[in-house]
């Protein structure tokens, strides 16, 4: 006769034991598969992985983009919209119902800011015909779109906002500034200038008020985009020669490289939960000098290639 040993103390205790065991367990797998949930989600970004003929007025142009959604593994690559045309800036709205986006083609008056509805459907422009507009951002709340206005027809140029609906717009800068990205909280705004010589990044207040600069060095300073708990910006400078993805502290302290190589590293932006960053590259170009696109953690660690092929994947965002 085989006795189990269990010690005196656990006798009468086990069935307790295997249940709270048991439960341990279950909730281990739940907090892991949350956290796997908050961290997963779509990639939105533009490619010229497929060309298009022109149109029968223009028969030689070709698209040069169009806008693609993937999943955080580089499976799944979607192609959402399919018209003649140059799409950049694309991310998605808050509530992730709606792409904003520049677009530019032999058909459209000038490179302007339009949206579609995240399954492609539905384009609308928001720009006026004569306005030069690129370098849409969403604000927090979805009610408004940050952009650049190039300076023309009307227009002098700088940074502007505008409702969602495209009928308000307002001035926030003087200047020929771009690349704007509102604060999480929707009270501030990062954006670029080289009113002071070379590219480099500067703070103002959504209304435009106290315009602060950030960073100070020789290089182009660009892209900046703000974390998700607004502690941090990431941005792409060239400070080291080619472009390389650092982070800084929101008053321009701390500053930090995450990528450091002979390639160009551009484009960050963060994931939703803010413990990663997507970017693009080509670190792996060949002699078709494409770009890909790639995500890491947001230490700059396990960097990996999400996209391979010979086009340009470009200017990644995340779904909210």
């Amino acid at each position: 006769m085989v006795k189990t040993l269990i010690p005196r103390d656990w006798k009468g205790k086990c069935p307790l034991i295997a249940l709270t065991f048991v439960m341990v367990l279950i909730l281990v797998l739940f907090t892991s598969c949350d956290s796997l949930s908050k961290s997963s989600g779509s990639i939105i970004f533009t490619s010229n992985m497929v060309q298009i003929t022109g149109s029968q007025q223009n028969p030689g142009f070709q698209i040069n983009t169009e806008i693609y959604t993937m999943d955080q593994n580089g499976n799944n690559i979607t192609k959402l919209t399919d018209t003649i045309g140059v799409y950049r800036d694309a991310s998605f709205s808050p509530d992730g119902k709606q792409i904003v986006f520049d677009y530019n083609s032999v058909n459209a008056p000038n490179e302007g800011i339009y949206t579609v509805d995240s399954n492609g459907n539905n384009m609308v422009r928001l720009s006026g015909e004569s306005d030069q507009d690129w370098d849409p951002a969403w604000s927090p709340d979805g009610k408004w779109i940050v952009f650049e206005v190039y300076g023309n027809g009307s227009s002098e140029g700088g940074i502007y906002k505008m409702s969602a609906d495209g009928k308000t717009r307002v001035q926030l800068t003087q200047n020929i500034d771009s690349e704007a990205s509102w604060s999480p909280n929707g009270k501030q705004i990062v954006f670029v200038s080289a009113r002071d010589g070379n590219e480099q990044i500067y703070l103002m207040n959504a209304d435009g008020s106290n315009q602060t600069r950030l960073t100070n060095d020789n290089s182009n300073d660009e892209e900046p985009t703000w974390s998700p708990n607004g502690k941090k910006i990431a941005f792409s400078t060239n400070r080291n020669g080619n472009y390389e993805i650092y982070t800084m502290n929101v008053d321009g302290t701390d500053q930090a490289t995450l990528t450091n190589g002979t390639s160009n590293d551009e484009s960050p932006a963060w994931s939703p939960d803010g413990k990663q960053i997507v970017f693009d590259s080509d670190r792996n170009g060949d002699q078709n000098s494409s770009i890909d696109i790639y995500r890491m953690q947001a230490d700059g660690s396990n960097q990996i290639r999400l996209t391979n092929n010979d086009a340009e994947d470009e200017i990644p965002h995340w779904k909210p």
